[in-house]
């Protein structure tokens, strides 16, 4: 039978089948895959599209952030120097409430600033300035991605240890410091380093090199009170800065380094000058010839040839050093434009009553030095916890330029022995090892490297025979100091003077020193505040604090903009030598005032560690002490350098002078300031913290009567050496005329 078809429209009748339940077949498995898939494709879809706009409307933030900076650049052609008010310098509060600061200081606008057109500068004073601060400031848009990068590197090896002492680097080029200088502050915050970087970018696209290079060389401050280029020219050299030799313009460059210190100090100036000679000299600037003449060029003296007669920092006369360490830290960190431009209420860390009873113990009348024929001193003041520096004496002169505390360098004899001390610990040296004191003979190799014989003697030729280690820095022995840093007997250090160095720049000496077998005998000259700073990392368990005088700035204070532009953190310090070693330090320094020749130093039953120092010649004498709550640093010279206080100081033996010595000033100085503190002692230290009744020290008497001090032995006859070089009241602040109140208005 043929097969019938479906036709087309057709109709077939079918009998109806019997009825039955139907089973439905099971979904198709490809098509249950097919609506999942759809469904994640639509949220990828819209997750796609929320990510989209996100970056447009990322991009259009950031391009309209841009443009809105470009046309803000339009404006900043002109640097404003009209201040709103002066920076006002307060104290610490000296009652009960925060109402009872002091002014110690007012920075104002001036007549300290002038500039200099671009065609008035000379070449080689652009050429000073890229060489020393942006060496491929002819190649960058304004933001060296290169610098940068490489800073990044060398800040990953410091931190990870394998280029560890060296400082983390920076990348700011000169057009980014003009930026902050001029226009922003110095805020550390990711947002404000945008901002700079986008205006570099901006102002390089607008202006020649040169033409940034001037406006630059216009803005920074120099020292001196001399802000611009051509005041700094005027102020140094007394010339206008189109006249400037190359030597010159290094000069000015270099001040850049640290203003304040180099503007007076010449000697150091001329460093300065010499390194960016180097610098130009090595990246083709000048010849070898122009590199020779320059160098043998001598800077003015006196130093600065002409200052400004107008000064940018009033105050009072007796907190006029610390207000001085102030107003460098601010300009370092805001930039000289927004010190000068005003607006700021600075609260620093000075203790007014401490500063007071400073300037008395040591100048005012009744003194121990108060006579003008006297030698001069250096006091500082620092909490080791928290680096703040409460007191600072830095020139008999209140109204000098010179801080002693901060710019003068001095030998600091046997102050120096506790570093080669912590040097001996960290190598595991017992402080009971056995050493001979007696007077000996060395050699060594001089600077240039020749064999030269050291004869190496005690303080009036004492030898004390078989002593410890302990017992000959009780004794400042310099013989067994000699030893050890020499490692004479296979007893003392491995690579000693190198070991010496590291210990003393780990623990805040920021000095370049030489690693010299001298070294362990303080021939090398450093700063009081670098010595303070060093002492402090010791008292507070080997933790390295920032010395700071700072506590909190702001800006506008008391109007609708007020801004806190800083507060000072909780520093924790950096760990630099270990807990242990530090206070086996401690404890074998207690014993110097316990048992040793500082016994002058005693605050009876409050623990006192410390250690004397006095330089060959007598040129120097130093007493730098500390308890748990502060260090106190105190330098005797005279601040011109080359005159012995041989026969002045009463420090025993055949030295019997008129003249209390530093341990005395310093006792006295810190039971005045101490009184109402609590005794504090020294944490895990396993011996007696204080002189027995019978050996203790009974208070001084009257600042101008010298009671006898226990002799230092620490003269020693250095080869080579050569004199060392300087440059040149109510106790209650609340009466003292001479501190003013809050400034009205």
């Amino acid at each position: 039978m043929a097969r019938t078809y479906q036709k087309r429209g057709g109709r077939i009748a079918v009998a109806p089948a019997p009825r039955k339940g139907v089973r439905l077949p099971p979904a198709s498995k490809k098509k249950r895959g097919y609506e999942k898939e759809s469904l994640r494709t639509r949220i990828l879809r819209w997750v796609g599209i929320l990510a989209l706009c996100c970056i447009v409307a990322t991009l259009a933030f950031v391009v309209g952030g841009y443009m809105g900076l470009v046309k803000a650049v339009e404006n900043l052609d002109e640097v404003s120097a009209a201040p709103s008010h002066p920076t006002y310098i307060y104290s610490k509060p000296v009652g009960e409430t925060e109402g009872s600061t002091r002014v110690i200081g007012t920075i104002f606008q001036g007549e300290n600033r002038k500039t200099a057109a671009l065609e008035d500068m000379t070449p080689s004073l652009l050429d000073a300035l890229v060489a020393k601060e942006d060496e491929r400031f002819r190649e960058h848009a304004g933001v060296d991605l290169w610098g940068i990068t490489r800073a990044l590197w060398v800040d990953a090896l410091v931190i990870t240890g394998v280029r560890a002492g060296e400082d983390i680097s920076g990348a700011s080029t000169i057009t980014q410091q003009y930026v902050k200088n001029a226009y922003l502050t110095g805020d550390p915050t990711l947002s404000r380093k945008l901002k700079e970087a986008a205006i570099a970018v901006e102002l390089e696209r607008k202006h020649e090199k040169d033409e940034i290079l001037a406006m630059y060389l216009n803005t920074v401050y120099f020292g001196s009170n001399a802000y611009g280029v051509e005041a700094a020219a005027e102020t140094y050299f007394n010339k206008s800065a189109e006249e400037l030799s190359v030597g010159e313009s290094a000069a000015l460059i270099g001040l850049l380094w640290s203003p304040s210190a180099l503007g007076a100090d010449r000697d150091e100036a001329t460093k300065q000058r010499n390194l960016v000679l180097d610098t130009m000299r090595h990246a083709g600037y000048i010849t070898r010839q122009d590199h020779m003449e320059a160098l043998d060029e001598a800077l003015p003296d006196p130093w600065p040839k002409a200052p400004m007669v107008e000064s940018g920092l009033t105050g009072p006369p007796i907190t006029r050093d610390f207000a001085e360490f102030v107003r460098e830290e601010l300009v370092n960190r805001y930039g000289a434009n927004t010190v000068l431009a005003g607006g700021l209420s600075v609260y620093t860390t000075l203790d007014l009553e401490a500063q007071v009873t400073a300037q008395e113990r040591l100048y005012k009348p009744g003194g121990y030095l108060s006579n003008p024929e006297n030698p001069d001193a250096a006091l500082v003041s620092i909490e080791p916890e928290t680096g703040h520096v409460t007191a600072m004496v830095g020139n008999r002169d209140e109204e000098s330029r010179f801080n002693l505390v901060t710019q003068a360098r001095r030998q600091p004899g046997s102050s120096f022995k506790p570093f080669a001390l912590v040097a001996a610990l960290e190598q595991g040296i017992n402080p009971s090892t056995q050493f001979v004191s007696e007077n000996k003979s060395y050699m060594v190799k001089d600077a240039e490297g020749n064999p030269e014989k050291w004869e190496v003697e005690n303080y009036e030729k004492q030898e004390h025979g078989p002593i410890s280690l302990e017992e000959a820095l009780w004794l400042s022995d310099n013989s067994v100091f000699t030893d050890l840093v020499l490692n004479e007997g296979g007893r003392g250090l491995e690579n000693g003077p190198e070991k010496v160095v590291d210990v003393a720049n780990r623990l805040g000496v920021s000095t370049e020193l030489d690693p010299h077998p001298t070294i362990a005998l303080g021939t090398q000259e450093v700063s009081p505040l670098d010595m303070a700073t060093a002492y402090a990392t010791i008292a507070n368990e080997g933790r390295k604090v920032t010395p700071t005088a700072i506590e909190k700035v702001v800006q506008n204070e008391g109007q609708d903009d007020e801004a806190v532009l800083y507060t000072a953190p909780r520093e924790e310090g950096e760990q630099v030598i270990k807990p242990d070693v530090a206070r086996k330090a401690t404890e074998m320094m207690i014993g110097n005032v316990t048992q040793g020749i500082a016994r002058k130093a005693s605050l009876n039953d409050r623990p006192v560690a410390g250690k004397t120092g006095t330089s060959e010649n007598f040129f120097d004498a130093w007493f730098l002490g500390f308890t748990p709550q502060l260090v106190t640093g105190i330098w005797m010279g005279y601040a011109e350098g080359g005159e012995t206080l041989e026969g002045l100081l009463n420090i025993g033996g055949q030295q019997l002078g008129p003249l209390a010595p530093p341990p005395v000033i310093w006792q006295n100085y810190m039971q005045k300031v101490l009184e109402d503190e609590p005794i504090e002692k020294f944490e895990d230290i396993g011996v007696s913290q204080t002189l027995e009744p019978s050996d203790a020290t009974a208070p001084s008497s009257p600042p101008g009567a010298a009671p006898p001090a226990d002799a230092e032995p620490s003269v020693s006859t250095t080869p080579g050496s050569t004199p060392p070089q300087g440059v040149g009241s109510s106790p209650d602040p609340s009466i003292d005329p001479s501190i003013g109140g809050p400034p009205s208005g």
